[in-house]
């Protein structure tokens, strides 16, 4: 029996969410009879474990910011380890990876788009602006979550672009009433309606608005509560918020975790009030849970899959009052069961683990 080809799969740095949990996602669904993963990543992730059991290998770069170091690192692991695929997920950045795989002579360079950007990122939204014109340099194959990301990505070249979807584990977060009987149990719900947000505490996410929002939410309401899932370079911002808005006994900052179904089990509604995304894998995880869900104006309507999220302005003075009420009416929404219409709109990991392997086969492995 032939060995499985494995495939180099380079991230940055990595988490519990984002693009990590997308990447180890197919990684856990593909199959491994036909494709092996390598993980190329800064640092240690929670996936390594899982990763080393399944027969995935794990290595750690220099960051791409020091270019030449990075690409002699690279391709000197490519070259030795004799990739046929790259396949890079640093969005703008990608093309330090993608050089580093051509230099090792790699014939199928794959390039995937993973997100987009805001003016409020600052000195950051220039760079990657700027950067677009070289993201994709030296790739032979592009790749993107959604047809936003891509568009603005690859501008003229997006319609080259094969679209992969941000898929989940439809069994995972199909969650049953005993689950958030359990979970309610587990976390002290009581008859307390819960706010939930997963995701990094960065500018992108936009979390001291959330908080701000609840805070007036939490003046027309005496049983709500707020989760708030993830860490970041913007917790004490947000933790000085909740303390100047008194909330300390009304807002919840829990740490990341691998079983975050858990918490999708523990909310009543899901908010994601981004300044810019991709196409955010927790908004799919928040819908397949049956969750109310509010999303800002800036993430793309192609995350509604079952018609029934919600997107408003993150904009304008009274953005915050206009969420608080949102979030007031929705709060008392009956969950849904939408596993069915996930599923039909192609979110399903299983599914899309295997046109991500026929995509592979698709690029005519050279003989051996």
């Amino acid at each position: 029996m032939a060995e499985p080809k494995r495939i180099a799969q380079v991230l940055g740095t990595v988490s519990t969410g984002g693009v990590a949990s997308c990447v180890f996602n197919f990684y856990k669904n593909i199959d491994h009879s036909r494709y092996q993963f390598d993980f190329y990543t800064y640092d240690d992730s929670p996936y390594d474990e899982e990763i080393l059991a399944m027969g995935g290998r794990i290595f750690h770069y220099p960051k791409v910011f020091n270019v030449p170091k990075c690409v002699s690192f690279l391709s000197k692991q490519f070259k030795e380890n004799g990739y046929e695929i790259v396949h890079v997920h640093l969005t703008t950045l990608s093309f330090v990876p993608l050089m580093a795989a051509k230099k090792a002579g790699v014939p199928f360079r794959l390039c995937h788009a993973h997100s987009t950007t805001h003016r409020e990122e600052g000195f950051k939204y220039y760079v990657k602006t700027a950067l677009r014109s070289i993201s994709s340099k030296n790739a032979t194959h592009l790749l993107g979550c959604s047809n936003l990301s891509v568009n603005w990505l690859y501008r003229k070249k997006a319609d080259e672009a094969f679209l992969l979807h941000n898929a989940v584990d439809l069994d995972r977060f199909s969650l049953s009433e005993e689950e958030r009987k359990a979970a309610a149990e587990k976390y002290g719900k009581a008859d307390n309606k819960i706010v939930g947000f997963v995701g990094r505490f960065e500018i992108q996410k936009n979390v001291p608005f959330l908080v701000e929002a609840f805070a007036l939410l939490a003046k027309k309401r005496s049983n709500v509560r707020l989760a708030l899932v993830g860490d970041g370079s913007e917790r004490e911002i947000v933790e000085r918020i909740i303390e100047e808005n008194g909330l300390n006994n009304l807002v919840t900052v829990y740490p990341e975790q691998r079983n975050v179904e858990e918490y999708y089990a523990l909310f009543d509604l899901f908010v994601l009030p981004s300044r810019y995304e991709g196409l955010p894998l927790v908004a799919i995880e928040a819908q397949t849970a049956g969750l109310p869900t509010i999303l800002s104006q800036y993430i793309t309507h192609e995350v509604d899959v079952t018609s029934t999220c919600v997107f408003m302005s993150i904009d304008g003075e009274n953005a915050k009052e206009n969420w608080a009420n949102k979030m007031a009416e929705l709060l008392d929404s009956p969950l849904k069961d939408n596993v069915a219409l996930v599923k039909k709109a192609g979110y399903d990991i299983v599914e899309e683990a295997a046109r991500l392997a026929d995509y592979y086969d698709g690029l005519k492995w050279k003989r051996t």
